[in-house]
């Protein structure tokens, strides 16, 4: 099969002028796109179906499946479409975002020892302090929001390919449970999806 794939593609190399080949590559990245596009646009347009955890309830997309998995300390639920895995709703014991895998130093001699350190990432900073208060290393944005009169902390990566989409709540009913739900499959398409179910999310007495 490979020597066949490859037999075209010499073919196609020595038929079509260099010019001709720019165009088709151009063809095939806008095909792709339109693609994309398109499946974006039927995720968009899709009926929403509202699925409900203990006292919360909130909308996803006809065609994501929401399973419960094995969990000891709280309830984890699965978010998927067809055989893709997006992410997880916890539900019980659940801390907010943070990100404390790494340290910020401004004295060289410290860099040294722990720059080689796997499992905590250092930096060297002219001002540890500030960069570290402004979290400049970290991997996420984080914020605020109020969704539904109940106080949100919203994770949004910096880049598509590190980073996490999520939402936590720190207190969901009388028992003080918390609630998150944490999207691993990045994409500016899902940042704008999963902001709108975030905005579903609802609180029932």
């Amino acid at each position: 099969m490979m020597k066949k794939f490859s037999l075209f593609l010499f073919t196609f190399n020595i038929l079509i002028p260099k010019y001709k080949r720019i165009t088709v590559k151009t063809g095939a990245r806008f095909l792709l796109f339109s693609c994309l596009l398109m499946m974006y646009s039927c995720c968009r347009d899709e009926k929403f179906v509202i699925h409900k955890i203990a006292n919360i309830s909130f909308s996803l997309p006809e065609s994501f499946v929401v399973k419960k998995e094995p969990a000891e300390d709280s309830q984890v639920f699965s978010i998927n479409i067809g055989n893709k895995h997006l992410g997880y709703v916890y539900y019980g014991d659940y801390k907010p975002f943070e990100e404390d895998n790494y340290m910020v130093v401004s004295e060289p001699e410290i860099f040294e020892k722990f720059k080689s350190n796997i499992e905590l990432n250092a930096y060297l900073s002219d001002n540890s302090d500030r960069d570290y208060r402004n979290g400049i290393y970290n991997v996420n944005y984080y914020y605020y929001d109020t969704i539904n009169r109940h106080r949100a902390q919203i994770m949004l990566p910096k880049k598509m390919d590190k980073g996490s989409i999520g939402v936590h709540f720190d207190s969901v009913d009388v028992h003080k449970n918390k609630m998150a739900i944490i999207i691993n499959d990045l994409s500016e398409e899902n940042k704008e999806l999963f902001l709108k179910i975030f905005n579903t999310i609802k609180f029932n007495p």
